[in-house]
């Protein structure tokens, strides 16, 4: 089964069940900024720690209990709680909770290319180019790719090798047109 390009304003991860809803588009605040809301399902984690270069991210929950995790702390975000991410901070976010959902809102500023990278990598999922057991996308030049795009540095993953290997992939994909390809195939015209 072949995901085809999704038109609705909410995308569902074929393997976590974390949802995404694009609640203003790039488009839509002239690349102000992008602002979703994120569905995680109880246990739920987003990336592993990371950080971007080019833009910060403020998050505030909306229902459920969301945990920040700084390379220096941790935050927990009770509904109507807000925190800002700032550009080239560590950081990660999951549930709190093992029981319960928890529902939350970010506000990406500057807009940059997440909604479509984020539409790209949950088509590669139903589409079965995911490895479900790592969490990631089995073709590393996907990966390096959809890295690029949402401006996405993973810190476990040495700088040089960021630098030499996955820039490299991403612009070699992107030179081969794979980037195109995926945006015809997955993100909406």
């Amino acid at each position: 089964m072949t995901a085809e390009p999704n038109y609705n304003k909410t995308i569902v991860h074929a393997i976590t069940g974390e949802e995404i809803t694009f609640l203003e588009s790039s488009e839509e605040t002239g690349g102000k900024y992008e602002y979703i809301e994120v569905f995680l399902p109880p246990k739920g984690e987003g990336p592993p720690l990371h950080y971007h270069r080019q833009f910060e991210e403020t998050f505030e929950t909306v229902d459920g209990e969301l945990k920040i995790l700084l390379a220096n702390k941790e935050v927990i975000l009770q509904p109507g709680e807000s925190f800002t991410v700032e550009k080239e901070t560590h950081h990660a976010f999951l549930n709190a909770s093992e029981k319960h959902p928890v529902t939350f809102r970010v506000k990406l500023t500057p807009a940059n290319n997440f909604e479509t990278s984020m539409r790209i990598i949950y088509g590669l999922a139903a589409d079965g180019e995911m490895d479900e057991k790592k969490g990631t996308l089995k073709n590393p030049m996907y990966t390096a790719l959809a890295l690029d795009m949402q401006d996405t540095r993973l810190v476990q993953v040495p700088k040089l090798v960021q630098r030499f290997m996955l820039d490299r992939l991403a612009k070699k994909a992107k030179r081969m047109g794979v980037d195109q390809q995926l945006i015809a195939k997955y993100v909406k015209k």
